[in-house]
Parts: C-alpha cells; sequence; structure tokens
C-alpha cells in the first residue's frame, strides 16, 4: 500500500505527468496530421490525376502500412496547409518523379542494406544496380523515357506485396502487367528485333495458348513460367540466341541435357525454340516426331528417304514410342477388365505405372536424337508390358475357370433341388393313397 508521503509525492508530480501526457497526445496529433495533410487536400481535388493518388495510397499498400507518407518519396512540407509552403522545393518538394528520378527514388530505400533490414531483411538490394543492366534500364540511360521503371510494374500509389494476389507482379498478373507496354502497337512503335525487324506485340496473346499459361491459370501451378521468369524482372532481357536452352533448363534440365549430346545442337542455333517456339508453347505429343502428319521434322528432312538418317531416326523412334504406348493401353484395359471381375492384380497396376515410366523415359531421351539410345528403354518397358499381358491372361483363365465352376455348381445344385422336388411329390401322392 502507499503510504501518505508516498501519496503527496504522487500528487505533486501529477501536473508533470498530465503535462507529458498532453504534450505527447498533441505530437502524436501533429504527427498524424503532418502525415495525412497531402492527403487531406489532394483528396478533395476535382482533378481526377491529383486525387487518384491519395485514394490509391489509402488502399492496401506497403509503404503506408510500414510507416512511410507522401514526403519519403515527394519531399515538401507535409504539414503545411497552403499548396506554396507544401511545394517549397526549399524543403525538399521532387513533385512526381519521371524516368531516371523514379529509379532514384525507389533505390533510395531499396538499395540501402540498413533500412532494408528494418523492414524487409530478406528482400535483394540490388535491384536498381541489375535494372541498369536491363533492355529498360539501357534505353532509360540514353534518354528514352518510354521505358518500363519501378512504377510501371509496382505501382507508385498503392503498393502491395509481390505476395499479394492483387498486385500487378504476381504470378498470375506478370503477363497483363508486362503486356500493358508490349502488347500495344503504339507504345512499342520504332522497338525492333536485333536483325532491325519490328518488336512483335503479340506475345501474351501467343502465351496464352501456352502450356504455360494453362499449368498457371487453370492448374493454378504457380511455379509454371511467366514472363519474368525467362526474360529476368529487373534485369529484363531477352535470351539470347545462344542461351534460350539454358533458360528453358532451368526448368527442364534433363530435356537440356539431352539435348547437349544430340546432333541438333550444332545445327539448331535457337535451341528449343526450333521445335516448340517461344512463347505459344504447346503441349507436346508424340505425333510432333515425324517427318509426316503433324510431325515436325519435315522443314529438314525428307519422309519416306531412306537415305535421310534424320527421317529414319524420327520414324524409328516414333515407332518404338508408339509400340510402348500402344502395348501400355493393351495392357491397361485387360487389367481393368480382370479387375472389375474381381481378381487381385495391385501387382500389376505396380507394373503398368513403371511402364509408364519407361514411356516417359523414352520420350524424354528422344531429345538426344539417337535411336540406339531410346531401344533398350523401350525394349524395358515392353518388357514389363509382356509380364503384365501374362498375368492378365492369367487372370482370364481363372476368370473362366471360376465361372465353369460355378456354372456346374449351380447345376449340381439345380438337381439337387429337381430331386428334393420330384421327392417332395412322391411322399404326397403316397400320402393320398394311403388316406
Amino acid at each position: 500500500m502507499i503510504g501518505t508521503r508516498g501519496l503527496r509525492r504522487l500528487l505533486s508530480l501529477a501536473p508533470l505527468v498530465f503535462g507529458v501526457a498532453i504534450a505527447s497526445a498533441d505530437a502524436a496529433g501533429q504527427s498524424a496530421a503532418a502525415a495525412n495533410s497531402c492527403l487531406s487536400c489532394h483528396a478533395h481535388q476535382n482533378d481526377a490525376r491529383l486525387a487518384a493518388p491519395a485514394a490509391l495510397f489509402a488502399q492496401p499498400d506497403i509503404h503506408r502500412e510500414s510507416g512511410f507518407t507522401c514526403r519519403d518519396c515527394h519531399g515538401g512540407d507535409a504539414s503545411a496547409a497552403d499548396k506554396a509552403r507544401a511545394h517549397d522545393t526549399g524543403r525538399g518538394f521532387k513533385g512526381k518523379p519521371h524516368g531516371q528520378a523514379v529509379i532514384a527514388t525507389c533505390a533510395r530505400c531499396h538499395s540501402d542494406g540498413e533500412l532494408m533490414r528494418r523492414f524487409a531483411p530478406r528482400q535483394r538490394i540490388d535491384q536498381a544496380t541489375e535494372y541498369a543492366t536491363s533492355v529498360h534500364g539501357r534505353l532509360l540511360a540514353k534518354g528514352d523515357a518510354n521505358v518500363a521503371t519501378c512504377a510501371s510494374c509496382h505501382g507508385a500509389h498503392g503498393v502491395r506485396r509481390v505476395s499479394d494476389a492483387k498486385a500487378p507482379v504476381f504470378p498470375t498478373k506478370v503477363a497483363a502487367t508486362c503486356a500493358g507496354c508490349h502488347a500495344d502497337a503504339a507504345h512499342m512503335k520504332g522497338y525492333t528485333l536485333p536483325n532491325g525487324s519490328p518488336l512483335p506485340t503479340n506475345q501474351l496473346a501467343d502465351y496464352q495458348k501456352s502450356v504455360h499459361y494453362r499449368a498457371l491459370t487453370r492448374g493454378n501451378d504457380l511455379s509454371a513460367p511467366t514472363c519474368n521468369d525467362c526474360h529476368g524482372n529487373h534485369g529484363a532481357a531477352p535470351p539470347g540466341v545462344g542461351t534460350v536452352a539454358n533458360v528453358c533448363g532451368t526448368c527442364h534440365a534433363v530435356f537440356a541435357q539431352k539435348f547437349e549430346s544430340s546432333v541438333h545442337k550444332q545445327i539448331f542455333d535457337k535451341g528449343c525454340v526450333e521445335c516448340h517456339s517461344n512463347h505459344a508453347i504447346l503441349q507436346p505429343s508424340d505425333e510432333m516426331l515425324g517427318t509426316t502428319g503433324h510431325g515436325i521434322c519435315a522443314p529438314c528432312h525428307t519422309a519416306g528417304d531412306k537415305s535421310d538418317k534424320g527421317s529414319v531416326a524420327a520414324e524409328t523412334m516414333r515407332g518404338d514410342i508408339e509400340r510402348l504406348k500402344s502395348g501400355i493401353d493393351r495392357s491397361q484395359e485387360l487389367i481393368g477388365r480382370v479387375k472389375n471381375a474381381g481378381i487381385e492384380v495391385s501387382d500389376q497396376e505396380l507394373a503398368l505405372r513403371e511402364a509408364g515410366t519407361k514411356l516417359t523415359l523414352a520420350r524424354t531421351e528422344m531429345h538426344a536424337f539417337a535411336p540406339q539410345q531410346l531401344a533398350p528403354i523401350v525394349a524395358d518397358g515392353s518388357s514389363i508390358v509382356a509380364g503384365i499381358d501374362r498375368a492378365g491372361q492369367n487372370g482370364v483363365a481363372e476368370l473362366r475357370y471360376r465361372r465353369r465352376g460355378l456354372a456346374w455348381s449351380l447345376a449340381a445344385i439345380l438337381l439337387v433341388v429337381v430331386g428334393l422336388v420330384l421327392k417332395v411329390r412322391q411322399i404326397d401322392r403316397r400320402r393320398v393313397n394311403q388316406s
């Protein structure tokens, strides 16, 4: 308990305590006012260009949530009530940054390791340096203000976390964000490829046809590649002709390894793109291997020409793969029929999966374009299929045996029933005669 002396001392300190509390409250109020003065002014502007930033900043924004205010990027006096003082360049007012000023404004924090450790310790701090090496950064350094900067992709106000599904840089939104410039023919006018031809603007349309886009949007696979996975994000650059296989190989490592050992490695300038395209990468199929029908070997090889080693190799590999595939399908149908009849086939189902793995390996090995390397894999798969077929035929034989046994059993039961019926009738007649 507090004694009389302690109580008197506490009462004597009350004015000081309350004074500090009131001063703190006033300071907090002034701080809040200072932080919000830009917003309160811009929110009531009739010009949408001036009002929009305030509305966006009031939405989920990583900078606002971390305690940053308008003046941290734009400078000026956020506590001033009049425009002249608020926009005083003597107080550091910079207004809306453009071009290189955008990079400098973002890099002031995002390139500061000590500052970033306080707010996002896992985030890299070399984005500005990487951006300078990109196509965008190099063009900007030459004075092209039409290229993308930080705000073009992340936004300037209402900046969301990369992990936010509504962020323009979330995996499912990246393609549309890039297309904001790259699908705009007017915006991209004048830009060319290394060979001097106009830079195309159909990348998004092509990408939306691809197996990658389908996996990303319909399969909800956020690891499926989109624009920045191949081109980079801050260091955005088109993969060079000699590096395409390396880009694809970051995901398709085994295919890239097989291709490296193939005869086509020295022939195909564009690597994987020669057969699979770049943006419109369709679902691969076995029909692609060959010189007829939907085969893609025809531009270089002649169908039916026995002297064309490439044509012969393609048709040989396609035939091996088709034989294994049809064998698996046949065995699968047989095992399914036996299973539905009640025969235990778990071992055969496991073997079918192993045969399917061999088929996948054969399709992978095909990228080495060496039939002699693919043949042993197909042979192993065919051997597995043959074992499954034998087991399936044994199951069919057992099923026939069971059905015959069931038929004989039913016949015997039927004879017993008929005999019992006849006996009962005989007994009934005997009783009638006796009576």
